[in-house]
């Protein structure tokens, strides 16, 4: 359990926000629309980085914020297409 907590310590806790919000906003997109609204969930992250973060210099746009909140929506993907 120790090893666990050291891990997650490793980890910036901006990528462990992404990945919450991926999990409370990528649940129910998947449940209600499926792999559309899967698809629909990781386009919405990726414009967040860009349009928000990048040419409104709002944040920092960096490629680990998105994958950090599509990782969830892949997730729910994959046990939804099983």
């Amino acid at each position: 359990m120790k090893k666990i907590t050291e891990f997650l310590d490793l980890i910036r806790s901006d990528y462990k926000a992404h990945l919450i919000i991926g999990l409370i906003s990528g649940f129910p997109m998947v449940l209600f629309f499926g792999n559309i609204g899967g698809l629909i969930a990781i386009i919405i992250y990726a414009l967040k980085e860009v349009v928000y973060d990048k040419l409104l210099n709002r944040g920092n746009m960096e490629l680990l914020d998105w994958i950090y909140s599509s990782i969830p929506v892949l997730f729910y993907l994959i046990i939804h297409n099983k």
